[in-house]
C-alpha cells in the first residue's frame, strides 16, 4: 500500500562539551579542506558526475586526510552537487561549511541523544528539538551546520500525509501588504506590527551604510561586523509570523471541516500596479511565497483540503450580487442598487469572493457560479472564474 508523506527539515540544537566542540569544528574543517581538494580535481579535469569523482579522487584522499570511509563519500556527493547548479563557475568551500551525514556516521539514541562520527571517533551528544513529534519520522540525510556558536542537525524526516477529505464549504484566504491575511469567517492578520519593524530595520541598516561610507577602514570594518550580525533577524522574524497564520488558518478549517481557498499571486510583483519606491520596497519583502508554502504543507499534514484560485476581479467583486462594484483602498462598495451590501471591508469581501471561488473550483457542477458576474457587467467570461469556460 502506498503511503503519501510530506518531506521537511527538522531543526535540531545541539548540546556539545566544549571536548565534543572542537571536534566537531575540526572535523568540519577537515571535510571543507577536503572539499576543496576534490573541487580542484573536478574543476581541473572537468568531472562533475558523482560516480566519476568518486573514483577520481577515493583511494587517494582515503589515504591523505583524516576523514573516514562514509565521510568522504558524502563530500564527493556535496562537490558533484555544487557542481550540478552551474559548471562555469569552481565552486570554493568556506572552512565551516555545512557538512552531510547519513544513517552509516549518524544514529539517533533514546533520551535525545545522537552519536556522531568525528575525527578521533565516535561522540554521543545531547541535543534539543523544538518539533519533537516529527522525531519518530526521520529518514535520510541531515547537514551538521555551525552558527554563531552553536551546532544544528537539519534532519529530513518524512511525515505521511493526513487523507484529505472531501469538502464543500472554503475559508477563503486574502492576502495583502496592510493585511498579511484576511479570511471569510472573519478573522484579521494584520500586518501592521511587521510593517514597523520592517522599516525600523530598513532605518538601521540605511545608517550603518551611510556611517561606513564616510569613516574611516577601522570604523567601516565594524559596520559590516555590525551588518553581518543583524543579517537575517527581519527573516527568521517574518518566518515565524507566518508559521504562526498559517497554524492558525489551518486549525480553523480543519476544526470547522472546511477546505481552505487561496489566491495564486505567482506573478504579483510582474502585474501590481507601479508606485512609489515605499511601495515598491515593502511589494519586495512580502513574503507571500512562504506562507503559501507553509499553508500547503500544513494543510497536507492535516488532512485539509487546499486549492489555489486566479485572484482577479476579486478585490472588486461583491461576494453577495457577484456584481462588480468600487474599490477605495481599504472600503468596498458595491454599485448594483439591488444588492443588500452596500459598504463593506475591502479585504474581507475579497476573502469571501476567494471563499467561493474554491468552491467553483472543488465542483464542477458550479461553474457558472460566476459566468452570470461577467454578462451582467460587459466583461468576457475569464476560464479561471467559469470552470470549464
Amino acid at each position: 500500500m502506498y503511503i503519501c508523506v510530506v518531506k521537511l527539515t527538522l531543526k535540531i540544537k545541539l548540546l556539545p562539551t566544549d571536548e565534543q566542540a572542537d571536534l566537531l569544528l575540526e572535523t568540519m574543517k577537515e571535510a571543507n579542506i577536503v572539499c576543496n581538494a576534490i573541487s580542484d580535481v573536478a574543476w581541473t579535469k572537468r568531472i562533475f558526475n558523482n560516480f566519476k569523482l568518486h573514483h577520481e579522487v577515493y583511494h587517494t584522499y582515503k589515504a591523505t586526510f583524516k576523514l573516514s570511509s562514509q565521510v568522504l563519500v558524502r563530500c564527493v556527493a556535496k562537490v558533484a552537487d555544487a557542481y550540478k547548479l552551474d559548471k562555469k563557475v569552481k565552486r570554493v568551500f568556506r572552512p565551516l561549511g555545512s557538512i552531510g551525514y547519513d544513517s552509516r556516521i549518524m544514529t539517533y539514541k533514546p533520551n535525545d541523544i545522537v552519536s556522531l562520527w568525528a575525527i578521533g571517533g565516535r561522540i554521543k551528544i545531547p541535543f534539543v528539538c523544538h518539533n519533537p513529534k516529527y522525531l519518530p519520522y526521520i529518514k535520510g540525510e541531515a547537514d551538521l551546520v555551525y552558527k554563531k556558536g552553536k551546532f544544528y542537525l537539519f534532519q529530513t524526516v518524512e511525515v505521511p500525509e493526513e487523507d484529505v477529505k472531501d469538502v464543500e464549504d472554503f475559508i477563503g484566504v486574502d492576502f495583502g501588504l496592510q493585511t498579511l491575511a484576511y479570511t471569510s469567517d472573519g478573522i484579521n492578520h494584520s500586518a501592521e506590527w511587521l510593517n514597523t519593524y520592517r522599516e525600523h530595520r530598513q532605518k538601521v541598516r540605511s545608517s550603518i551604510q551611510a556611517k561606513a561610507d564616510t569613516s574611516k577602514r577601522s570604523t567601516k570594518r565594524n559596520c559590516r561586523k555590525l551588518s553581518k550580525r543583524l543579517s537575517g533577524k527581519e527573516r527568521t522574524t517574518a518566518n515565524l509570523v507566518n508559521h504562526t497564520i498559517s497554524k492558525s488558518i489551518v486549525a480553523s478549517a480543519k476544526e470547522q471541516g472546511k477546505g481552505i481557498s487561496i489566491e495564486d499571486l505567482a506573478n504579483i510583483r510582474f502585474t501590481s500596479k507601479r508606485r512609489n519606491k515605499k511601495f515598491r520596497t515593502k511589494l519586495g519583502k512580502w513574503n507571500f511565497a512562504d506562507l503559501r508554502a507553509k499553508l500547503e504543507y500544513k494543510a497536507l499534514l492535516n488532512g485539509v483540503k487546499l486549492v489555489v484560485v486566479n485572484p482577479a476581479y476579486s478585490s472588486q467583486t461583491c461576494h453577495s450580487c457577484k456584481h462588480i462594484g468600487k474599490r477605495t483602498n481599504k472600503v468596498f462598495k458595491c454599485t448594483n442598487t439591488n444588492c443588500k451590501v452596500d459598504t463593506l471591508d475591502a479585504d474581507y469581501n475579497a476573502s469571501k469572493v476567494i471563499s467561493l471561488l474554491g468552491q467553483t473550483v472543488n465542483s464542477a457542477e458550479k461553474s457558472t457560479m460566476y459566468c452570470s458576474l461577467h454578462s451582467l457587467s460587459g466583461l468576457k467570461p475569464i476560464p479561471s472564474l467559469c470552470v470549464g469556460g
